[in-house]
C-alpha cells in the first residue's frame, strides 16, 4: 500500500471564499479607480519636483512625434520639407494620431488620453499573460501585479505624456501574449507576430532590443527544439527584418531618404568609452531607483534567490523572457554612457513587477506565512505610491498649458504677423495651439535657409534667445512679447515668446 505523505487539500470554507472576494474587490477597485484617475485633468503640467523633473520629453517629444499628424491636420501635408520629420522612420504614433485628429482636431488632451488608453490595455494584457504563465492559472500574482503597475506613480504621470514609450510597451505585451499562443498549427499567430514586431520598430527603434524576450516565449510556446527555434526566428526576426527594409526602400522611392537618413544621424549612439565604464554603472543604478524603490531593492533578492535556491523560476517561459526584456533595455542604456532619461527605464517596470508576481507563486508554495508578508510588503509600496499619485495630482499646475493659450491669443491677435511658430519646443506648442511650427535645431536643410525660406513670424525661446548667437535669426528684427515660468528644469523654466520682422522686406518670399 502507497503511503500519503502529504495531507489533502482542504476544501475551501465559505469564510475564505469571502474573503477572497473581499481581497479581489478592494484591489480590482484600486486599479479601476486608478486608471481612471489617468483621464483627470490631461491638460496639466508634468509634476514639478518629482523624482523624473530631468526628462525633457514634457517639453518637446510628445510634440515632436506628433508633429507629421499635426502638419496634416492643420496644413494637408504630414511632411515639411526641410524640417525635422521623425515620422519618416516611426510612423505608427503619427498614424493612429492622424485618426485620432481627424474626429477630435488637434489637441494635446486627446493625445495624451490615447496613451492614457493604451496604458490600461496593456494592464489587461499583463494580467491575461501573467495568469497563463502562473501555476494553476491563479488570478491572485496576477492581480498583484496588475496592482503594482496601476499604482506606480513613475507609470501613471509617464503614461499621461503623448510619447512613444506607452504604445511600444503595449505592443511589447500584445506580441508577447500573441507569442504564447504560437504553435505549428497556429499559422495566424506567427503571421501576427510578425506584423507586431515590424510596428514595434517601426514605433520606436529601440524598441528592436525587446525582441529577443519575445522570441523567447515565441519558441518556449512552439516546442522549445530546433523546429520551433526556426520557426520562431523567422516569425519574429526575419520578416520583421524583410518588412521593415520594405517599407525604408519605399520610403526612399517616395523621396523621403533624406529625412529617413538624417533621423539615424541625429538619433546616433556614441561609441562606448571603456573608461567610462564606472561612471555609467553608478548613473544606471542610481536611474534605477526612479522605477520604483521596493521593486528595485526586492527583484535582486529574487535574482539570487533563484539561482541559489528555486531554478525552477527559470523555467518559466514569462520569467526568464521578463530578465531577457531588462538584459536588453540595460544594454541600451549602458550605450547611453550617462546620458540617462527617466523615460528610457519605463519599458523595465512591467518585467520587474512580473518578476515579482511569479516569485511569490514560489514562495507561497513553501511558506504562507513569507508569502503573506511578501504580498503585505508590495500592497503597502502600492498605499504610499498611490499617496504620492494623489499628492502630485492635488499639486497640479497649468503654467504650460496657459502659456500655451497665451502664445495662441497674442498670435492670432497680430493676423498681419505670419502664423508659423520657430522653435525648439514649437511642435509641443503647436500640439497645444493648433498654430503650426517648425523646429529651430532639427532638420535637414541648413538652418539659415530653412528659416529664411519659411519666414516664421514668431520665435520662441527657453530662458534666453541669445539672438546675436543664433545667426539664422540676424535677417530679423527679434521683438521680446512675453515670457511665462514654466516647469522646475534650470534650462527650461521660462518660455520666451519674440515676434520676428525682416530687417530687409525686398527678400524674396518663397
Amino acid at each position: 500500500m502507497q503511503v500519503q505523505t502529504t495531507a489533502p487539500a482542504r476544501s475551501p470554507s465559505i469564510l475564505d471564499i469571502l474573503r477572497n472576494v473581499w481581497l479581489y474587490g478592494l484591489a480590482w477597485s484600486a486599479i479601476a479607480a486608478l486608471s481612471l484617475l489617468k483621464y483627470f485633468c490631461l491638460s496639466a503640467d508634468f509634476p514639478n519636483n518629482s523624482p523624473w523633473m530631468i526628462d525633457q520629453a514634457k517639453f518637446t517629444d510628445e510634440g515632436w512625434w506628433a508633429n507629421a499628424a499635426i502638419m496634416h491636420q492643420l496644413l494637408g501635408h504630414w511632411r515639411v520639407a526641410g524640417d525635422y520629420n521623425p515620422a519618416v522612420v516611426l510612423p505608427v504614433w503619427p498614424a493612429l494620431l492622424s485618426i485620432l485628429f481627424h474626429f477630435t482636431g488637434v489637441s494635446i488632451i486627446a493625445a495624451r488620453a490615447l496613451n492614457v488608453t493604451l496604458s490600461i490595455a496593456t494592464l489587461v494584457i499583463v494580467f491575461c499573460i501573467v495568469r497563463r504563465y502562473t501555476a494553476g492559472h491563479s488570478a491572485f500574482p496576477a492581480t498583484l501585479t496588475i496592482l503594482v503597475l496601476a499604482a506606480s506613480p513613475f507609470a501613471f504621470f509617464f503614461s499621461r505624456l503623448a510619447t512613444l514609450d506607452t504604445l511600444v510597451i503595449f505592443e511589447f505585451f500584445l506580441a508577447l501574449l500573441v507569442a504564447s499562443k504560437a504553435s505549428m498549427q497556429r499559422i495566424w499567430s506567427l503571421i501576427a507576430l510578425s506584423l507586431l514586431i515590424s510596428a514595434m520598430i517601426l514605433t520606436k527603434t529601440t524598441a528592436i532590443v525587446l525582441i529577443p524576450a519575445v522570441f523567447w516565449i515565441a519558441w518556449q510556446a512552439i516546442d522549445g527544439k530546433r523546429t520551433g527555434f526556426v520557426r520562431a526566428i523567422f516569425s519574429v526576426g526575419i520578416f520583421p527584418a524583410v518588412l521593415v527594409k520594405l517599407y525604408a526602400a519605399a520610403v526612399s522611392l517616395a523621396g523621403y531618404g533624406d529625412d529617413y537618413r538624417y533621423f539615424f544621424a541625429v538619433n546616433a549612439v556614441p561609441p562606448i568609452e571603456l573608461n567610462h565604464t564606472y561612471a555609467t554603472i553608478t548613473e544606471f543604478l542610481r536611474g534605477c531607483l526612479w522605477i520604483d524603490r521596493s521593486l528595485c531593492y526586492l527583484v535582486p533578492v529574487i535574482l539570487v534567490f533563484s539561482i541559489v535556491w528555486k531554478r525552477s523560476l527559470w523555467c518559466n517561459p514569462l520569467s526568464t523572457a521578463c530578465w531577457i526584456a531588462l538584459a536588453g533595455q540595460t544594454l541600451f542604456l549602458f550605450s547611453r554612457q550617462e546620458d540617462f532619461a527617466p523615460r528610457y527605464y519605463l519599458p523595465m517596470l512591467p518585467p520587474l513587477a512580473i518578476i515579482v508576481g511569479i516569485a511569490y507563486t514560489e514562495v507561497v508554495f513553501h511558506s504562507r506565512k513569507i508569502a503573506f508578508t511578501f504580498a503585505a510588503l508590495l500592497v503597502f509600496s502600492a498605499a504610499f505610491n498611490t499617496k504620492m499619485i494623489l499628492q502630485f495630482l492635488s499639486q497640479r499646475q497649468y503654467q504650460f498649458i496657459n502659456a500655451a493659450n497665451s502664445i495662441k491669443r497674442i498670435v492670432q491677435s497680430n493676423p498681419q504677423q505670419k502664423q508659423l511658430m520657430l522653435g525648439i519646443s514649437g511642435s509641443q506648442i503647436s500640439l497645444m495651439t493648433g498654430i503650426p511650427s517648425i523646429n529651430d535645431s532639427y532638420g535637414t536643410e541648413d538652418m539659415n535657409e530653412k528659416v529664411l525660406r519659411y519666414q516664421p513670424g514668431w520665435y520662441l525661446a527657453w530662458n534666453t534667445s541669445e539672438e546675436q548667437e543664433k545667426t539664422f535669426l540676424a535677417p530679423f528684427r527679434v521683438e521680446k512679447i512675453a515670457s511665462y515660468p514654466a516647469f522646475d528644469d534650470d534650462d527650461r523654466n521660462e518660455l520666451i515668446l519674440y515676434k520676428l520682422a525682416l530687417r530687409n522686406e525686398n527678400i524674396s518670399h518663397h
